[in-house]
């Protein structure tokens, strides 16, 4: 296991400048002077935007454009603790069900002055507006109001006392501009009308279908205004293309590199590594086939198999979660038991010695046995009912190393006597088959933000059969929890409860958590230093559950960058789109309420 991570002394200068900013009220970060013309830092991204509208953008390259445009109530720090947001205080009622907060002196990126209205008309969408709902739903369910009791304050009413309502992940938008779009709130792309009206470091200035987005430095965010001019998310069609856009000039970050590719620039003077704490986790989906949460009817045409609970044992200690991080990952990884990450250390779940499962072939086969599941003339076992235990596995090919994964996860189960028909499927089947539930196996994952309610919610009965759902699980005795997590607000007490939570979830095999991988970027340290990490020791630079990562970047001096580079960086506007893999003239703007494949749901 290798927890190595890249970082510059200038990296560690801006990270301790932003901490001293937040804890001194926010005061804006000392601004560098942006190069002559400008500069631009290109982000390479190798997946689809569902969408530039904040109500219902949910992908993770989406996700990170809606927070560099739109600022949250609070914000979660470099150091992964809540910060202040548009908001510059708050304080909670006695009985924790009121929430008032004061709006900071600040202005949308037109002008016009933010108020608690915004803030009002935001949450009140998303709780009245069923097309409003679909990115933060979740998020508001436990909300009976939200009003400006002036322009200064805010007031959140909840049903229940909410542990995590100051984790709530929801853009504030301008009620000045969207008050007129309410009719479209579920269909507008948010690439109507441009430059996009916001309130982050960065707005959206420019699109161009199948290729980029472009967003431009906000002069009246309230932090200060970014060190870079311009940032454009140019669309690759993978990572091989990605990194290859690097080496050549054309993009300036990339992430989802694969282990080989992250060797591979090692030594080179002009490219900055990054070995990530990643905040998700890959595991495999076991189709249960339970009732959906939503018509209470059953969810897909899972095998049969996986609704005892003896056969989903067997397939996890048939499964050696040791050799994909030495074989697969290469080492950049770690095996998984829980679905919240080791990066936030005060919820990670660990078995105990009693209850933990490791690879073990033999007590596969004995569990198998068990449950009557007897192999067949030709290896196959056969269940009671006389059919086969041969089961569909299925993988995106978004992600470089799934086709060697399962190579091994077929291997391993064919070894106890489970048949499988293994299929490497493009994103938009695979969202397909997860959405209608066929399939048996599926490689999946999700990112986990700092708090883990909305992780814990993806388990419930009521989520089950929709896209926000993860394995199809439901136990009215985890529910139950999942209440009383949500209203402990003593952190103590809500720790343990969310630690019942997931060793509910391991004993049941709700799915098989496989690895923890670590986030492998890499960028050009010949033009761009002070990239600051979520979290700050040793955190990634994309993918965070913020903007720092680009908000502290910071062009190298311009002579610096030409002394370096041999004056190659003038190229870089000509030659970008040039560079630029489109899948099939494809989409930029997607299909809307799918349920999203591995390294695409936020």
């Amino acid at each position: 296991m290798r927890w190595v991570s890249f970082r510059t002394w200038a990296g560690r200068a801006a990270a301790a400048l932003l901490a001293a900013a937040l804890a001194a009220g926010g005061a804006g970060v000392a601004q560098a002077a942006p190069a002559p013309g400008g500069t631009t830092l290109r982000v390479a991204i190798t997946q689809d935007i569902d969408s530039l509208n904040p109500f219902v953008a949910v992908f993770l390259s989406s996700t990170q454009v809606m927070r560099l445009t739109y600022e949250n109530l609070t914000m979660v720090g470099p150091d992964n603790a809540v910060q202040p947001g548009l908001a510059e205080s708050w304080e909670a009622s006695p009985d924790g069900l009121t929430w008032t907060f004061r709006i900071r002196d600040a202005q949308w990126s037109d002008g016009t002055p933010i108020t608690a209205r915004d803030v009002a008309f935001t949450y009140t969408q998303i709780m009245a507006n069923p097309a409003a709902q679909d990115a933060n739903g979740s998020a508001v369910a436990n909300f009976a109001s939200v009003t400006a009791v002036d322009d200064r304050t805010a007031q959140i009413t909840t049903k229940r006392p909410q542990a995590s309502l100051l984790a709530t992940d929801v853009p504030i938008v301008p009620e000045h501009v969207w008050t007129s779009r309410v009719g479209q709130m579920g269909t507008a792309t948010g690439a109507e009308q441009l430059p996009v009206v916001g309130s982050g470091p960065y707005v959206i200035t420019g699109y161009q279908e199948g290729q980029s987005v472009t967003l431009s430095a906000n002069d009246r965010f309230w932090r200060g205004r970014p060190h870079v001019d311009t940032l454009q998310f140019v669309r690759y069609e993978n990572a091989d293309a990605a990194v290859q856009g690097l080496l050549k000039g054309d993009v300036d970050l990339v992430r989802d590199l694969t282990p080989a590719q992250f060797d591979s620039l090692d030594g080179n003077a002009a490219v900055g590594r990054n070995e990530g704490r990643n905040r998700r986790y890959t595991e495999l989906l076991l189709n249960w086939s339970n009732p959906s949460g939503v018509d209470g009817k059953p969810f897909g045409d899972g095998h049969p198999a996986l609704r005892d609970v003896r056969v989903r044992q067997a397939l996890h200690h048939a499964v050696d979660a040791a050799a994909v991080v030495d074989r697969v990952k290469q080492g950049y990884s770690e095996p998984g038991h829980g679905i919240i990450p080791p990066v936030y250390p005060k919820w990670t779940f660990t078995p105990s010695d009693a209850q933990r499962r490791d690879h073990d072939p033999e007590k596969a086969k004995a569990l198998l046995d068990e449950a009557g599941y007897r192999p067949g003339p030709d290896g196959v076992r056969v269940g009671p009912d006389g059919r086969p235990l041969t089961l569909r596995l299925i993988a995106g090919n978004q992600v470089p190393t799934n086709p060697q994964l399962l190579e091994f996860l077929a291997g391993w189960l064919k070894e106890v006597g489970v048949g499988v028909t293994p299929q490497i499927m493009s994103s938009n089947q695979i969202d397909d088959a997860t959405v209608a539930g066929t399939f048996d196996i599926a490689v999946s994952g999700w990112s986990v933000n700092p708090d883990p309610d909305a992780t814990l919610e993806q388990q419930t009965c009521a989520v089950n059969g929709t896209s926000r759902a993860d394995s199809g699980y439901c136990n009215p005795a985890y529910d139950q929890l999942y209440a009383e997590q949500q209203a402990a607000l003593d952190e103590n007490q809500r720790r343990d409860i969310v630690q019942r939570m997931q060793s509910m979830l391991y004993d049941d095999v709700h799915a098989i958590v496989l690895t923890h991988d670590a986030m492998l970027e890499a960028y050009r340290a010949d033009r761009f230093t002070g990239f600051v990490l979520q979290p700050e020791d040793g955190g990634v630079i994309t993918g965070q559950t913020g903007y720092w990562g680009y908000y502290g970047a910071t062009p190298v001096a311009a002579d610096q960058t030409a002394a370096d580079s041999g004056g190659g960086a003038g190229g870089v506007v000509a030659g970008v789109l040039a560079a630029v893999v489109v899948l099939g003239g494809g989409a930029f703007l997607v299909t809307r309420n799918r349920r999203r494949s591995q390294d695409e749901r936020e």
